[in-house]
């Protein structure tokens, strides 16, 4: 049997998940959890009913996951926790953006409401993480964030548009990895770019490139990677 610890921090997660997909509009079922979470399909059913056992989703006839009022304070609450560590972490600490995701997601279940206060206070009320996602509490709605900031997917913007990074996806699978590429590729939130080769117009085969230009540079990127870029039109 799991400590009381150990799985708190795993509805925490679960809820975290479910959250950020509906923000950016994922079909949120059981088997694209199962994906994230590398497990088998069984454990993911048998949480889903706990956590409609326990209030904080509901699903419907065709088993779409979403959360309750009760769902959405749990899942808010634990990513202000894990964004503002996220901060913390870098304009605290100076640790770069690309190193931090990780290190948030073993501190944000035993943050304490007084310590996210002093926190809070310490960095001037921020508003968003450092990969530019919101955090609740701080913006008018985290929920609704990337409409009321007119984003779109960057697989989306059309050859010769420039637009402007928001911020980057949580919903994916290997976050770690994406947040590193993009280090190395130097496309971080507030970096303009223009698209010179769109990600649909790239091909077939699985090497082939979107194409960037960020200032006077050309950047080539993985077709994969635009879908999970965040942007507002310039």
């Amino acid at each position: 049997m799991k400590s009381e610890e150990a799985l708190t921090a795993t509805v925490e997660e679960y809820l975290e998940t479910i959250y950020n997909m509906a923000a950016e509009q994922e079909v949120v079922i059981g088997a694209r959890l199962a994906e994230k979470f590398h497990v088998a399909p069984p454990t993911v059913t048998e949480m889903l009913k706990r956590l409609v056992r326990d209030g904080y989703i509901e699903m419907d006839q065709k088993r779409l996951v979403s959360l309750t009022d009760a769902g959405y304070q749990a899942a808010e609450a634990v990513l202000r926790r894990h964004r503002l560590t996220e901060r913390f972490l870098v304009d605290m600490l100076g640790m770069q953006w690309h190193e931090v995701h990780e290190e948030a997601c073993r501190l944000e279940h035993f943050i304490s409401g007084a310590v996210e206060a002093r926190v809070l206070t310490s960095l001037d009320f921020p508003t968003t993480c450092p990969h530019g996602n919101p955090i609740p509490g701080q913006v008018p709605s985290a929920r609704t964030y990337l409409q009321d900031q007119g984003a779109i997917r960057l697989s989306t913007v059309a050859e010769g548009e420039s637009a402007k990074i928001l911020c980057i996806s949580e919903v994916v699978e290997d976050e770690e990895a994406l947040i590193h590429y993009l280090h190395e590729k130097n496309l971080t939130p507030g970096t303009k770019l223009t698209i010179i080769v769109p990600a649909d117009q790239t091909g077939e085969r699985e090497d082939s490139d979107c194409q960037l230009r960020v200032s006077d540079q050309e950047i080539r990127i993985s077709k994969t990677v635009p879908a999970k870029i965040w942007v507002t039109r310039v």
